[in-house]
């Protein structure tokens, strides 16, 4: 994060004396945040929306990968789909789902209470307003699902586990399904300011304001064997990458994932793709509502209850 911010004080240009003092402010902005008691954090941040009116003309696409190998040949400019649908990926069914989305950004208060002092509230609006990014938090849900069902699910099943820490075998079955909710947080080290968050000002949120309908266009994930990319090191179902679209600008006659694919592939160039690992804790899935997303709701007989079938490959 300090790296990536150094880069875009010198793009502006600011003399090292000033960049210095911010990143020092940055790096201090971000170090409270994450340490505030409730108390601070209810007197000095409330919710904001990140929605934005460019990034909803867009379509978005999110990873959850254990592998930065898997992105590259996914991106790879040099092969076709067809090729990268044989030999990188497969699709998940069903595709062109709806989905709610909610997207909040950490806010200072107009008025913060004396809870910190100005030093510190000072060093914090400095970080909120230097990264763009890092404060970020969207739900995806299915239209069924309101908000508060979220939060109940998280308040009464205990923490959330992020989609690297759950289980392999839980992992592996859910990587051929679609999930109820899905969370990603721009920094996992605030998911839990954001939820503490929620749960203050849920009654008082305007949802209108910080959702809007989305389209899972697809879910993507690594297959199994391929001559093409070596999964040596990696975890094909770890691997997985959601394509959504605003409703408004989702066109169901297109070949939308192909699209996207290509519209993305200007990331191949960043990706370290002779890397088989990544380190990513910023998403969280959750597949069944009424059990914690590190377990898997089993009937008395010991078969799998599923609400939707899986596809034909699968070999669960």
């Amino acid at each position: 994060m300090i790296s990536k911010l150094r880069n875009l004080l010198i793009n502006r240009k600011l003399d090292s004396s000033k960049m210095n003092d911010d990143l020092t402010a940055v790096t201090k902005g971000y170090n409270k945040i994450i340490s505030l008691t409730d108390e601070e954090l209810f007197g000095t941040l409330r919710l904001g929306s990140a929605n934005t009116t460019e990034s909803e003309l867009r379509s978005s696409m999110y990873r959850s990968q254990q592998s930065d190998r898997f992105i590259a040949a996914l991106l790879d400019p040099r092969t076709s789909y067809e090729y990268k649908i044989n030999e990188v990926f497969q699709i998940v069914e069903p595709q062109n789902v709806d989905y709610i989305k909610f997207s909040f950004k950490l806010k200072l208060k107009t008025h913060p209470t004396k809870a910190l002092n100005k030093e510190d509230i000072k060093d914090i609006k400095t970080y909120l307003d230097l990264c763009v990014n890092p404060h970020h938090l969207h739900i995806f849900m299915r239209p069924d699902l309101s908000i508060s069902d979220v939060l109940v699910h998280l308040n009464e099943l205990g923490s959330l586990k992020s989609d690297k820490d759950v289980d392999d075998d839980i992992c592996k079955l859910n990587s051929e399904r679609l999930p109820k909710v899905l969370i990603i947080v721009s920094d996992p080290q605030f998911f839990g300011c954001f939820q503490k968050l929620l749960d203050f000002y849920i009654h008082s949120l305007d949802s209108s304001s910080y959702s809007s309908r989305h389209r899972l266009m697809g879910k993507i994930i690594q297959k199994q064997s391929s001559k093409y990319i070596s999964i040596e090191g990696t975890i094909p179902h770890r691997n997985c990458v959601y394509f959504f679209c605003p409703v408004e600008s989702a066109h169901e006659d297109l070949c939308i994932i192909e699209d996207f694919i290509e519209g993305y592939s200007y990331l191949f160039k960043t990706l370290k793709f002779d890397n088989p690992k990544s380190d990513n804790q910023r998403s969280y899935s959750i597949y069944d509502m009424d059990f914690a997303n590190d377990q898997i709701n089993i009937k008395t007989n010991d078969n799998l209850y599923e609400e939707e079938v899986l596809p034909s490959y699968s070999s669960i």
